[in-house]
């Protein structure tokens, strides 16, 4: 009877360390490594393109500024006041 639970606990072991390395089909994670190879070359592609798109509108905002046109300026009007201050005074 003890030589069946350590039989058991012995396969269980094994089918354990098979979900990380599989000997017997040279898996890893349950991926071969043609696979694993292919996730890798997709989400590098992937991350390309997206990094390549980023590059792009960047560069084509960047287009868009004027050097002969100051990037901050101090005084801008105030956007509250929509009459000037003087008109509608009563004198007494």
């Amino acid at each position: 009877m003890k030589e069946a639970k350590e039989g058991g606990m012995k396969e269980a072991k094994d089918s354990w360390t098979d979900v990380i390395y599989n000997r017997r089909s040279g898996e890893f994670l349950g991926r071969t490594s043609s696979s694993w190879g292919l996730i890798l070359l997709f989400y590098l592609v992937f991350y390309g393109v997206l990094a390549g798109m980023f590059s792009l509108t960047i560069w084509v905002l960047l287009q868009t500024l004027d050097e002969n046109v100051p990037r901050h300026q101090d005084r801008i009007a105030n956007p509250g006041e929509g009459r000037p201050s003087g008109l509608f005074v009563r004198s007494v």
